[in-house]
């Protein structure tokens, strides 16, 4: 029987000291664990409910004009860092065929590090600090592009997209397809889950791109892996994760379905040739770029194994002092104070 009490005592003691490690790495680490919810949020509910996915015959579209047009025509390309002075001539070429297919537009602009300082200083100066914070360009270019859309609207279009045909006709279409709010937004499918980023067109102040922006600052955290630091803090997965979160403006979302619309990699859409330059690498310098993606994916799926584990480690050790008075009031009452966290941050930072 003493046997029996030392060994309850000793389980007591390590599900105790676990127990207070992993709640001293919710508190060392909330806003990652506030960010990781929103990220499996996103992988695991995706496939099953998500915003509506449309596909339509791009080059047969109506190009008769809309009663009014609610999406600006404005077409923003973003280039920062060295090669922002020597462009590569396939970029160059890209973009001019955009301009020339939409000559028509109100406005193309080009925007380089210095006047996307300027325009962040003027219009949204709280944000430079976390601006600045960025360790890569790609993450500057990223985040810029949701301050672009959300102040002037309009079409945001990668430097390596090399347009094939007008656009006029998706721009009626969507003009035809705004919200109660009148609001719309339109990115095309990425794979697994999610949206590409690399093509976006949007009416301004849209309440998604007000989401993102505002939430930049938590999402600007190192998640160890350099690819998932980038597509996490400020690019694709980031808006992914916002649209999954806000529910309620699902009616002014649009995602463009089809493979043959998808645009990673070297390859040909109905609309666009996309170069794959993989301008953010370049740019960059990356050193994921030389990881095979297929390592990268095992590393993703190795970090959530982890997590899972202690989870499973946490909950199985109070099972078995569920007994204990004073266990289940210590794990009530921190269950409580981490309720009313979670809540709070993601009441008044992510919804």
């Amino acid at each position: 029987e003493l046997k029996h009490i030392k060994l309850s005592i000793g389980k007591l003691t390590l599900f105790r000291i676990l127990f207070c490690l992993l709640i001293l790495l919710i508190i060392l680490f909330r806003g990652h664990f506030i960010c990781l919810i929103g990220f499996l949020n996103c992988y695991l509910t995706w496939p099953f409910t998500s915003p509506v996915h449309i596909k339509i015959d791009l080059l047969n579209l109506s190009i008769k004009p809309s009663e009014h047009e609610y999406i600006p025509r404005r077409m923003h390309h973003i280039l920062l860092g060295p090669l922002s002075s020597s462009p590569p001539s396939s970029w160059i070429s890209a973009r001019n065929s955009c301009i020339e297919l939409h000559s028509n537009f109100e406005k193309h602009y080009y925007w380089t590090d210095n006047n996307s300082k300027e325009f962040l200083e003027n219009n949204y100066p709280w944000f430079l600090k976390t601006w600045n914070s960025y360790k890569t360009n790609v993450q500057k270019a990223d985040s810029l592009r949701y301050f672009l859309l959300h102040y002037y609207g309009g079409i945001f279009l990668d430097m390596d997209l090399y347009c094939l045909h007008k656009l006029d006709g998706l721009f009626h279409y969507l003009d035809n397809r705004v919200s109660s709010d009148e609001h719309i937004f339109l990115a095309v499918k990425a794979f697994p889950v999610g949206i590409s980023n690399g093509f976006m067109i949007a009416t301004r102040n849209h309440p998604l791109l007000q989401r993102v922006i505002l939430n930049l600052e938590l999402y600007n955290r190192n998640f160890l892996l350099p690819h998932a630091t980038i597509v996490i803090s400020a690019g694709p997965m980031c808006i992914s994760i916002q649209i999954q979160l806000n529910r309620s403006l699902w009616n002014s979302i649009l995602v463009l379905d089809g493979k043959e619309n998808m645009i990673g990699g070297k390859t040909n859409t109905p609309i666009f040739r996309h170069l794959g330059s993989g301008s953010w690498h370049k740019a960059d310098d990356m050193i994921f770029k030389n990881i095979p993606m297929n390592i990268q994916r095992q590393s993703q799926t190795f970090s959530i194994s982890v997590i899972v584990f202690i989870i499973f480690i946490f909950l199985f050790f109070i099972g078995r002092n569920k007994n204990s008075i004073k266990v289940n009031f210590i794990i009530y009452f921190i269950y409580k104070q981490l309720f009313i966290f979670t809540r709070s941050n993601l009441s008044n930072r992510i919804f």
